[in-house]
């Protein structure tokens, strides 16, 4: 088992930390791999991959079997079916489990090449925003392929997000050295 842990993580958080602690000791991957997009994703105020690619390792060095992955730097963006196609073809025997936020499992009807993706790789989805997973999966989702979701309902729902750090600087929501490096390269500054 190979879990694949993709955002913009700008930046990473408690949050970020905490769920990926949670699956590496739960589910004992082979390998815990962070995927930050690159610079080329269409999303407001994203700091500079070097960046976040750096803040990711910070947290990557303190859990086992974790990587940060430069993938998505690389090229332009293709979709989450390009970044896991690739990843299969460097795990060719292992089972690969992306992990999203329930707030992301209510777009995954549009992301590209949809149905492929949900054919042939497992999600692990949490909690957030009170959204009711469930319901959606076993609503949108077409039925012989629901199976491919994990829902971690156990896991608790974390008021953290990275727009909260970036909107009110909240230290105590990252980690110490991520919060020193921000503040060291003058990240989130308005």
């Amino acid at each position: 088992m190979i879990i694949l842990y993709g955002g913009s993580f700008n930046p990473p958080t408690l949050a970020h930390y905490e769920i990926s602690k949670y699956l590496i000791e739960k589910y004992n991957p082979q390998e815990f791999i962070f995927i930050p997009v690159g610079n080329v994703y269409d999303k407001n105020a994203l700091v500079d991959f070097k960046h976040r690619y750096q803040m990711l390792k910070i947290i990557a060095n303190k859990l086992p079997k974790t990587i940060v992955s430069d993938y998505e730097s690389q090229k332009e963006y293709q979709g989450t079916i390009a970044t896991l196609d690739y990843f299969q073809d460097q795990y060719p025997t292992e089972s690969l489990y992306y992990v999203i936020g329930a707030d992301n499992l209510l777009t995954i009807k549009t992301w590209i090449d949809y149905e492929r993706l949900i054919s042939l790789y497992k999600f692990i989805v949490f909690n957030r925003d009170n959204i009711n997973s469930a319901h959606f999966i076993k609503t949108q989702i077409p039925k012989n392929y629901q199976s491919a979701f994990i829902q971690e309902n156990t896991f608790p729902n974390l008021a953290i997000s990275s727009s909260l750090y970036r909107n009110e600087k909240k230290a105590n929501i990252v980690l110490k050295e991520i919060n020193d490096y921000i503040y060291k390269h003058h990240l989130y500054m308005r």
